[in-house]
């Protein structure tokens, strides 16, 4: 039987410094089709819902990227300055 993830976190952090910058890897099985609304995001511990998101990026697919293969990905999340 063949596996049936799509997609798949890797060297995920338990915990990360506010206004650090965080490098996401995944992995992307040739059964994921993309979309132009596909999106990575962080939540806080606990959420409950999709919409719980502390912030978020588009998941492009990369340069080069054919359907239906497995793909290795990476998004960057900004630290940002805290407000004065």
């Amino acid at each position: 039987m063949e596996k049936a993830w799509r997609v798949e976190f890797r060297n995920v952090g338990s915990s990360y410094f506010p206004q650090s910058r965080v490098e996401c890897h995944y992995s992307i099985s040739s059964q994921h089709t993309w979309a132009s609304h596909d999106w990575v995001g962080l939540f806080k511990v606990g959420w409950s819902s999709v919409k719980d998101y502390h912030t978020f990026v588009w998941a492009l697919a990369p340069e080069g990227y054919q359907e239906g293969t497995d793909v290795n990905c990476c998004v960057n999340f900004q630290g940002t300055s805290p407000s004065p």
